[in-house]
């Protein structure tokens, strides 16, 4: 059996996609109306699309309600592109729209004799809010008619989106094993890292409300764990020199060496010529084989330091 991945893009959708969608005729004509109103501001209808620009999945915000929050509906799927990830990507670009309106909740209603997304959202953080009725018009061989049923009601706050530099692989890591409390020598055994980098990045996370710590144990926030259903834009861990030289200049993005070792191109600065990258290269071999000798080396010392496949300024000395 194979996987095959398919690249996905996200773009309003058009009066022009709508008879290429397989509604009902009923479901056109409400489609069409949003459609109208988006193009006033008071909506954004999105679509997650294929390569070759066909919908398979769409949605609507509604931006004026409820009071101080936003509601999204028309979340739909195409049958055959169900339980393939498309209907978080779409409700994640919605709440993407939310937030930069600065809004700060969204609502979102099942019908109680559809309940099948209601694991969907819970996972991605939506948690009952209420109940109300519901009706709209449906096509039936009768012809039209009013189906009414009770719609549960689903809200999440919205707080401000990760930082950049939170979205890459370690950070994202560090914040995936926080499930349940850790001490900062017991991620350093996992990850593998030094105790210094994992320290810089715990203190950055943790002022962006993205961890906490209680009596020298850490664990992630809710927002932590909402920032985790959106898929990472860069490589995952762990181990290849691929991903350490990519994590490497972006824990420099983030700040962790200072002003001084960024450059727009996000590699380290303070490059040095030839000769004396050598001459650096034969003295720091020397030192690793002086401090890092088998016989010099407490395992049960702490906090650790080591080198990483990159070696940075943070791996060669301690953080205030």
């Amino acid at each position: 059996m194979y996987d095959v991945v398919v690249p996905m893009t996200i773009r309003g959708l058009t009066v022009d996609d709508l008879p290429t969608l397989g509604e009902s005729p009923s479901k056109l004509v409400s489609m069409e109306i949003e459609l109208q109103r988006a193009e006033r501001g008071e909506v954004d209808y999105l679509a997650v699309c294929t390569p070759n620009g066909q919908p398979v999945g769409y949605g609507a915000v509604d931006f004026l309600k409820p009071p101080g929050g936003a509601t999204l509906y028309q979340l739909t799927v195409l049958e055959q592109f169900q339980s393939c990830g498309i209907g978080t990507i779409l409700i994640q670009a919605l709440e993407q729209s939310i937030r930069a309106r600065g809004i700060a909740f969204a609502e979102l209603g099942i019908d109680d004799a559809s309940p099948r997304p209601r694991a969907l959202y819970e996972r991605l953080g939506y948690v009952v809010s209420g109940t109300e009725l519901g009706s709209w018009q449906i096509d039936t061989p009768a012809g039209p008619a009013r189906y009414e049923t009770t719609i549960t009601l689903f809200r999440k706050p919205l707080g401000p989106p990760a930082p950049e530099w939170a979205t890459t692989a370690l950070p994202r890591e560090i914040v995936r094993l926080l499930e349940s409390p850790r001490t900062l020598a017991e991620l350093s055994d996992v990850l593998g890292v030094t105790d210094a980098r994992i320290l810089w990045y715990l203190t950055k996370l943790a002022a962006a409300d993205r961890v906490r710590e209680t009596d020298g144990r850490w664990i992630r926030t809710q927002q932590g764990a909402t920032d985790l259903a959106t898929p990472p834009p860069t490589t995952d861990l762990l181990g290849s020199t691929t991903y350490d030289y990519q994590q490497a200049f972006a824990d420099t993005a983030a700040g962790m060496f200072g002003t001084t070792y960024v450059q727009a191109s996000g590699e380290h600065g303070g490059r040095v010529p030839y000769a004396q990258a050598v001459e650096f290269n034969q003295r720091l071999q020397a030192l690793t084989a002086e401090y890092f000798a088998p016989d010099r080396i407490d395992r049960t010392a702490s906090p650790k330091y080591g080198f990483h496949w990159v070696l940075t300024p943070t791996d060669l000395h301690p953080l205030a």
